[in-house]
């Protein structure tokens, strides 16, 4: 926990490793997410509110420093997570909060450890104001994690009929990438699963390293080979915006 602290801190202290580490090229997943973080907050005006749901370490919450931010999470996700920095500690079920809190709601990556989604957009759809928007991205091609809190994937279908059934329009959507950029993310995720060495350990950070020049690599072919694929039914994820219809 110890080292995976001051490496994490060191990325993000510094403005070149962070490009380094976060790049289409070798963590294309991450750096979609937060592409579409970014481009949330931009849309967020100053005298607007927004509730991060399942903000875990809070990694997004600089990107929300210009507006009312909130973060909720039940802090029971990730065992050697640090949740102290949580607003509000509760389930996606049952926020304390008035009706009709925020302007926003994000909720990145959390989708598919709720066991109830109908019962969690009841919840958006109350604590939202009218036209109030949800930005939320989860995936469709991942291994389990965060285990044994790890229940659901979805198709874009199955996000417009939870949108829709819970009055919510969907306004946009967008994969993660297609087929190709889904056979290099899993092969490599199949990789670190076999490594005989814990997550976020020091032995596995080297592994990384000295392998980087490798993803790179792979990471260029299927970026470059992936525009073949028109359909991109095969993604790893999703980037999702709703709007409350009233």
């Amino acid at each position: 926990m110890g080292i995976r602290k001051h490496i994490i801190k060191f990325l993000y202290a510094n403005l070149w490793l962070k490009k380094l580490a976060f790049n289409p090229l070798t963590e294309y997943h991450q750096w979609r997410l937060l592409k579409f973080v970014r481009r949330t907050a931009a849309g967020i005006q100053a005298d607007q509110s927004i509730i991060d749901v399942g903000a875990g370490e809070l990694k997004y919450k600089p990107h929300f420093a210009h507006c009312h931010y909130i973060s909720n999470d039940l802090c029971i996700g990730d065992g050697d997570w640090n949740y102290a920095g949580i607003d509000i500690v509760s389930s996606a079920y049952d926020i304390p909060v008035e009706t009709g809190s925020f302007d926003a709601a994000l909720c990145i990556q959390v989708l598919e450890h709720l066991d109830s989604p109908d019962r969690a957009f009841q919840e958006f759809s109350r604590i939202l104001k009218p036209h109030g928007r949800i930005y939320l991205s989860a995936p469709l091609l991942a291994g389990e994690h965060q285990q044994p809190h790890d229940f659901l994937r979805y198709t874009r279908y199955g996000y417009a009929l939870l949108g829709e059934k819970h009055g919510f329009r969907l306004v946009s959507i967008e994969p993660h990438g297609g087929s190709v950029i889904a056979v290099e993310t899993l092969a490599w995720a199949a990789l670190w699963e076999m490594l005989p060495f814990r997550r976020q350990t020091a032995p596995r950070y080297v592994i990384y390293l000295l392998l980087y020049p490798i993803k790179l690599l792979t990471g260029a072919l299927a970026l470059l080979f992936d525009q073949l694929d028109r359909k991109n039914s095969m993604t790893i994820n999703y980037d999702v915006t709703y709007e409350k219809s009233e």
